[in-house]
């Protein structure tokens, strides 16, 4: 097996020697090579399939319950019970019963998800290469914490209003990095090979955060109502690879022609809104709606294409490819829009007081469970329109991003690189609860979740796994005044989703008589997943 791996390899050596990386300013020639300008409109829309991975990041549509340890630990049931300042963003019809305070903490998410990639008669898939064959890979980066830390500070002016202000993100499981070589077995040996996955995903990372200016009003001693402006900003980095010219009877991936494209791109204003209501029908029933609206992520920036990353043989390129970027014409010329999809939660919450509490129906009554309450108990129905998300949009100004072999330009991205996605709306149930130990000292909670999939086998994708959520969490809260410390942890489930090989993400191509598609798919397989999150806050009241 070694001679023949070795022998394509010198090849691709040979055929890449003498490239050097692209240099700034050189212009687009009009006569340019029919290979380099395959290899570039494969780059440019490979850069949505590394986007569509990055939804977990940018929308609530695939996130899970939720930032802050007091929701996470209560299975995210807990818009109708709303007690500190993150009030602010998830329910801030509260902030009109709550004491000033602050809080700031943060989830420590470790997450494995893990991929093989399957063959249309559901035996492992194999390259052109004979004898090959892939094996499951998982994300390199399973033992490495991500953190995602939150903000929140609350003000009551009087006994019936109240603002906050927060900077909480997306409760995703953070950052994903796939390797880009992995092990593949050749008869009977394991070797390094590229890996099974790298047409959907390689890495994905970046930062997106929600500023929250809200106000909380008590219409009545029954009902409260709460707005707040969200402005969103946020970061992507992801990476991806795409095939160079496949064949229109191609089975079999061809290594050698692949490219792998990265981008980083910005959006400094993310516009939303949220929309919050309680209604306290007694002293022991509460009834809680939050509305979360915001616009799409709009970010621009930049385009790293390196075509030749691999070598025949499947590993990596002695001399690194040849390597081509936006910058050389001109900063931020890449556009990139994600969808935020509408969610709505409700909630009904039963709570029983500590005999000679105030009820939260009295006069200027605080919003304050380890004090007041025995136990409660909440249940939640979540809806979020995932149909709203149905496609990523990456352009590019025509001819403005030029690709090199050596230092002669040979091909310029496409303007329209968008990608088309087939989410469905999910419905999810969160149940979740307190029992107070010592009042106004120590309580214990715990909770579950569970969404349905957003996401059908045959569009199976390594990150974000698009089958049903579950989670079982639990936690506790200990004050020492004004302070108080609270830990939670949760147990995610990803549900494994199973094509049996049949599925139908087809990969980003350079042949343009196959509409710049590969002409297979490249998600046939199985996939899985499993989080554990570790959430700590400190906050207090004064």
């Amino acid at each position: 097996m070694q001679g023949p791996q070795e022998t394509l390899a010198t090849c691709a050596t040979s055929r890449l020697s003498g490239r050097r990386s692209a240099e700034a300013g050189q212009p687009l020639p009009r006569g340019y090579r029919r290979r380099g300008l395959r290899q570039l409109t494969a780059v440019g829309v490979a850069l949505g399939v590394g986007l569509a991975t990055s939804s977990a990041m940018a929308t609530s549509a695939l996130e899970v319950p939720d930032n802050g340890t007091q929701q996470m630990a209560r299975g995210g049931a807990w818009v109708a019970r709303a007690s500190n300042s993150l009030a602010t963003y998830y329910n801030p019809a509260a902030l009109s019963g709550l004491q000033t305070g602050l809080i700031l903490g943060t989830n420590v998410v470790f997450n494995k998800e893990c991929f093989t990639r399957l063959g249309t008669d559901g035996q492992p898939a194999q390259p052109n290469i004979p004898g090959v064959s892939y094996q499951e890979v998982c994300n390199e980066n399973a033992g490495t914490p991500n953190l995602i830390p939150h903000f929140g500070f609350n003000l009551r002016l009087s006994d019936s209003l109240g603002i906050g202000f927060t900077v909480v993100p997306p409760s995703s499981l953070g950052k994903i990095t796939f390797p880009e070589l992995s092990d593949a077995k050749a008869g009977s040996a394991t070797v390094p090979f590229a890996s099974p996955q790298r047409y959907m995903i390689l890495e994905v990372d970046g930062v997106l955060v929600n500023p929250t200016l809200s106000v909380g009003y008590a219409l009545s001693d029954q009902i409260r109502l709460g707005l707040g402006l969200v402005a969103g900003l946020g970061r992507l980095q992801l990476s991806n690879a795409a095939m160079a010219q496949p064949g229109a009877n191609d089975t079999r991936d061809s290594v050698s022609g692949d490219v792998k494209a990265e981008v980083d791109v910005t959006d400094l204003f993310i516009p939303g809104v949220v929309f919050g209501a309680l209604y306290s029908a007694t002293d022991q029933i509460d009834i809680g709606l939050a509305v979360h609206w915001q616009d799409a992520f709009k970010g621009k920036g930049d385009i790293t294409a390196t075509s030749g990353y691999w070598g025949a043989n499947g590993r990596l390129s002695p001399d690194g490819g040849t390597v081509a970027k936006s910058t050389d014409t001109g900063a931020d010329l890449v556009s990139v829009e994600i969808p935020n999809p509408l969610q709505v939660r409700l909630g009904l919450a039963f709570r029983q007081p500590r005999d000679g509490a105030p009820g939260y129906l009295a006069e200027a009554a605080e919003r304050d469970p380890l004090s007041q309450d025995v136990f409660d108990i909440e249940l939640d129905l979540e809806y979020t329109k995932n149909s709203d998300f149905d496609a990523i949009k990456v352009r590019v100004p025509k001819d403005a991003v030029s690709i090199y072999s050596g230092t002669a330009a040979v091909g310029s991205v496409p303007e329209n690189s968008d990608i088309a996605l087939n989410m469905k709306d999910t419905f999810g149930v969160r149940l979740g609860g307190d029992f107070v130990i010592v009042p106004d000292f120590i309580a214990a909670r715990a909770g579950m979740w569970f969404q349905t999939a957003a996401s059908d086998p045959e569009y199976l994708h390594p990150s974000p796994i698009g089958g049903a959520r579950f989670g079982l969490s639990g936690g506790g809260q200990i004050r020492f005044k004004p302070v108080d410390i609270e830990l939670g942890y949760m147990l995610v489930s990803l549900q494994e989703m199973d094509n049996k090989g049949k599925g139908s993400i087809t990969a980003i191509s350079g042949n343009q008589q196959l509409g710049s598609r590969s002409p297979y798919a490249v998600n046939g397989g199985k996939i899985s997943g499993t989080a554990h999150i570790i959430s700590a806050d400190l906050s207090a009241k004064f």
